[in-house]
């Protein structure tokens, strides 16, 4: 950057001379002076792009915008004026109602005072991610009393909302990107806010006190500022995981104070005001922050606007850089330009912080062209997938430019990558696969789509980079990326072979190792040297694990100070002798000559834990299998994985047990490798719901059942429940009707899942996790949640129908271990009953679906979990059969419409309404039951019904599922009788009891 800061030192040096001595009229037009002007012909923006800048073809202006928007309804100015939290969710959900097909209002968590941190979702597909389509969105009043960009946030999706499919401009731009809008991060600085204010500061902050732009990680620890708080905050936190949560490419930040387009970095290591600190995309920063400024009536005038100094600020051509102008440590737009695909600019929209009501019409009508100019950028530079030799996706694969920073595919290979018209050299690389390197021209158009297939990797292409950093170490290989960091090596010919085994077997990592890379990071070297020390002291390794040749037994190194509590080396050893049997012959154990002890003595790795482990004397035995070296690796990860996440005194203990380590061919589908067979079987779908993966089972009829697993340990019953489905549906009886008649979706594990267990008292903390599957599907009444901490089931009753308490008991009748008249066997100091009921407080959470949580094994019991599933397996199926007992059917008019929703159907002291047009579902307990059928402006109508539950002892022989005449389905699992004839026809389209009067 030096070619051109240098031509500014002039500039500088003449802007810090100037003395004012009238404050700037906040109203007068921002008019530079003749020597002004000329220092905007030396600035970043003419510096990058000359006299294209001045090209409105290029960076368009207001006037260019409203000429290719064309005629559209604006906003009602009887509505424009400042919304309240309470008003602004009414508009939210007003818009929401009113345009469900392409709008989607989700929260992404609360704000300290527990107000809800509320986005907006507009796109012809507003609910899910639609690949290739990209991600964007917009961040306002992250400053309580910054509230311009609140206002016209609201303003903006009622643009958006309004004029799809009249206006083809905004129509073809809402089918073609999804917009994320959170028109307030700091509700509760808004609230504390006053009208009118200039330039105060009173709601700045959350209610913490705490500056959310100062809040987030910041590059330069040493800079943060006192205003940024100690700890991150409660909102702060929650869009850090929303912007994990998306793949976001573009992004703005809505402030007030001055009226300028900000852009990275924010921050410099000098920690002062004035120095320029570009970003390797600072060209495409200054075009993204110009394309905002120029489609404003005044922001891209070079001159003197309002600002920090009563002086007001200068700026050439409305932009800047953000530690040019003043330095900011902490911010949100530089967080996300390190840690995530977006790029994300910061405009400050106005002189007023809190502008009364008469001026934001001026404000929205001086914005609305920006707002929709800047995220044209979504469209341009790059776009594709990355597929391997198979075509399935690879994700986090790195995308390189020679002008740039680097991004990383999505879970779908998926990648976008604004750039500006040129050449450039792009390279796709991630560590399974051999890298790809080409040439590309960009133009002015839409992004070009490029498809690119990676091949794999073979083991002698690897190489010894770690980091970044070349070791010049024979033989190094690093597998895996998880946080538990081991060193494997032979201390003998033996040795040396299981390590090469290794080193082959993870290149392309088998299913066995799928869990242990995930969780760990493997350096693998077959040999032990001191020519290894510089190597082993700079990755802090948590384990040092040596193979050799000996009678199956393990060493503990330096004397054993820094062995874990977990381990557990008499057990350990008991099971290698199970495993890898007693046998007869002996051979020398090199872990005990003196020189390999002294050589680690002499790596000085006093944290490290030092564990040799003796595998017998042939390599050739037939129980030295890599699934017996797996289940020593995973012993040694599962350790570190517990101590890395502060076990406590009631968590699960880690099994040092082989035996239950073992990941042969019978218990591998319960990890995530089983999605490969659930595709190739093609027995349910799955979607990605945020961070989550669902595996969603039936074709769509309710009710809709939604099963999840909360720990690490209940991960793999969902993995097993789920193959299960895929194998037993076409010959299990009561698994296919279930699945004809029901939706099942699965959740194997959530983010930030619990890796150890305790007890619960509440289920709100799954809350989130729930809310977003709902999202998906609103028609889930029914939640099962897999845990541990106890054996027992907890349940909440929202419905009071009588269902939650009876499928909980249900469910304990049919456990082997779980007795209903006993006690949970796991509490051994007080009785705690093994069925019970939790409550919700007043208020905490009025609309939840009835939830049943599972809790299927003590904290401190050492086995593995491949135990679960098989004593759980009769109590969910038969759970889950009887949830859907009861009655469905159809509500048609006399000319065989669907009678719209919401119907009321009474049944006894119970009301239901309907949630789908021309259909229902209603759970009811075994007996007779008289149902009540009522939509005002059509004739009632009343029939009985009598439902017996089919006993699951003879669940093979049940029912079929069949429509009858009347109209009605009759669903597995139970009798069903009705006081009406089969030639009756009681809700269909020839003789509808639902018909309008006269």
């Amino acid at each position: 950057m030096a070619f051109w800061i240098f031509s500014w030192n002039a500039w500088i040096t003449w802007v810090v001379s100037i003395i004012v001595t009238l404050a700037i009229d906040w109203d007068a037009e921002i008019i530079a002076s003749p020597e002004e002007s000329q220092f905007s012909y030396q600035g970043p923006l003419w510096t990058y792009f000359g006299n294209k800048s001045e090209n409105v073809s290029i960076f368009h202006s207001r006037e260019y915008m409203q000429k290719h928007v064309g005629k559209f309804k604006d906003v009602d100015p009887e509505r424009i004026s400042n919304h309240n939290y309470s008003f602004m969710t009414s508009w939210l959900k007003e818009y929401s109602m009113k345009y469900p097909n392409i709008t989607w209002l989700y929260s992404v968590g609360e704000s300290v005072r527990n107000r809800t941190l509320w986005v907006m979702a507009i796109s012809r597909s507003p609910r899910i991610h639609e690949l290739g389509i990209p991600e964007i969105k917009y961040v306002a009043n992250m400053h309580g009393n910054e509230v311009v960009g609140r206002e016209l946030m609201l303003y903006l999706i009622a643009l958006l909302c309004d004029n799809y499919g009249k206006n083809s401009y905004l129509t073809n731009f809402v089918n073609n990107v999804r917009i994320h809008i959170m028109p307030s991060m700091n509700p509760d600085g808004y609230e504390l806010g006053i009208e009118g204010d200039r330039s105060g500061f009173v709601g700045r902050s959350n209610d913490n006190g705490v500056d959310l732009n100062r809040n987030f990680p910041t590059r330069f620890p040493a800079r943060r500022e006192i205003s940024g708080g100690m700890f991150l905050e409660k909102e702060t936190v929650a869009v850090i995981k929303w912007f994990r949560q998306y793949p976001f490419v573009l992004s703005a930040n809505f402030h007030g104070g001055s009226l300028v387009a900000n852009y990275p970095y924010d921050d410099s290591v000098t920690g002062q005001d004035n120095i320029y600190s570009p970003s390797v995309d600072d060209r495409l920063f200054v075009a993204l922050a110009y394309s905002y400024a120029r489609a404003h009536a005044n922001m891209w005038k070079t001159g003197r606007r309002c600002g920090l100094n009563v002086n007001g600020d200068f700026f050439l051509n409305g932009i800047t850089n953000g530690a040019f102008w003043y330095h900011v440590s902490g911010g949100m737009q530089d967080w996300q330009y390190v840690n995530t695909n977006c790029l994300e600019i910061t405009v400050e929209m106005g002189c007023y912080k809190f502008p009364n009501k008469n001026m934001l019409p001026r404000l929205w009508d001086e914005h609305k062209y920006s707002l929709l100019a800047f995220m044209k950028y979504a469209h341009r530079g790059i776009k594709g997938f990355v597929f391997d030799q198979k075509g399935y996706p690879v994700k986090n694969a790195i995308l390189s430019v020679n002008q740039g920073k680097n991004i990383t595919t999505t879970d779908n290979g998926e990648f976008w990558r604004i750039l500006l018209p040129g050449t450039y050299t792009v390279l796709i690389s991630h560590r399974k696969y051999l890298p790809q390197i080409f040439n590309i021209t960009v133009d002015e158009g839409s992004a070009k789509l490029i498809n690119i297939t990676l091949e794999q990797k073979l083991c002698e292409d690897d190489n010894s980079v770690f980091n970044g950093k070349l070791y010049p170490v024979d033989g190094l290989r690093v597998r895996g990326e998880g946080a538990v960091r081991i060193a494997v090596f032979g201390v003998d010919s033996l040795g040396k072979s299981i390590v090469q085994e290794l080193i082959n077997a993870t290149c392309l990592p088998e299913d066995l190792f799928v869990q242990i890379l995930q969780q760990s990071t493997l350096h693998l070297l077959p040999s032990l040297s001191t020519e290894h020390a510089l190597y082993l002291k700079d990755h802090e390794l948590d384990a040092l694990l040596l193979f050799g040749q000996g009678l199956p037994k393990s060493t503990l190194f330096s004397a054993g100070i820094n062995t874990p509590n977990q381990f557990d080396q008499k057990k350990f050893d008991d099971s290698l002798m199970v495993v890898l049997g007693n046998k007869t012959i002996s051979c020398v154990n090199h872990m005990l000559d003196r020189a390999i002890s002294r050589m680690i003595d002499a790596f000085n790795m006093m944290k490290t834990f030092q564990l040799g482990v003796s595998l017998g004397c042939d390599l050739n035995q037939p129980e030295l299998t890599l699934t017996a070296i797996t289940a020593v690796l995973q012993i040694v990860v599962n350790v570190f994985v517990d101590v890395k996440d502060h076990i406590t005194e009631n968590s699960a203990i880690s099994s040092t047990d082989l035996a239950d380590n073992f990941l042969s061919a019978e218990t591998s589908k319960a990890t995530s490798a089983s999605l490969r067979y659930i595709e190739e079987k093609n027995c349910a779908s799955i979607i990605n719901i945020g961070l989550m993966k669902a595996l969603v089972f039936g074709d769509g009829h309710m009710p809709h059942i939604l099963v999840m697993a909360v720990e690490q340990k209940t991960s793999s019953m969902v993995y097993e429940f789920a193959m299960d489905l895929c194998s037993e549906s076409l010959q299990n009886q009561v698994v296919h009707e279930l699945l004809n008649v029901s939706t099942l979706i699965l959740i194997p594990s959530i983010p930030y899942t619990q890796l150890y267990c305790h007890d619960y008292t509440s289920v709100i903390k799954f809350k989130p996790f729930i809310e977003q599957v709902l999202n998906i599907y609103p028609f889930i009444d029914y939640v099962v949640l897999l845990a541990t901490g106890g054996m027992k089931v907890r349940y909440t009753d929202t419905s009071r129908v009588g269902r939650a308490k009876d499928l909980a008991f249900n469910y304990v009748s049919q456990h082997a271990l779980i007795k209903p008249t006993e006690n949970d066997v796991c509490s051994r100091n007080i009785p705690v009953s093994t069925v019970n009921e939790l409550h919700w407080r007043t208020g905490e959470w009025q609309e939840a679906p009835d939830i049943l949580l599972v809790q299927t094994a003590c904290c401190y019991e050492e086995r593995g979990t491949g135990h679960l599933y098989a004593e759980n397996k009769a109590s969910l199926i038969s759970t889950l059969s009887k949830r859907v007992q009861g009655l469905s059917g159809t509500i048609k008019e006399t000319n065989g419409n669907p009678v719209k929703a919401p119907v009321k159907i009474t049944v006894g002291s119970f009301v239901f309404y309907t949630k789908l047009d021309g259909y229902y579902y209603i759970w009811l307990s075994p007996g007779f039951h008289t149902i009540d059928v009522y939509k005002e402006s059509y004739h009632s109508y009343t029939f009985s019904t009598k439902i017996s539950l089919y006993r699951l002892r003879i669940a093979h022989k049940a029912k079929s599922v069949k429509r009858w005449k009347d109209g009605f389905e009759r669903l597995p699992l139970n009798d069903f009788d009705s006081n009406t004839s089969d030639d009756d026809v009681v809700l269909d389209s020839t003789k509808s009891p639902l018909h309008r009067p006269y």
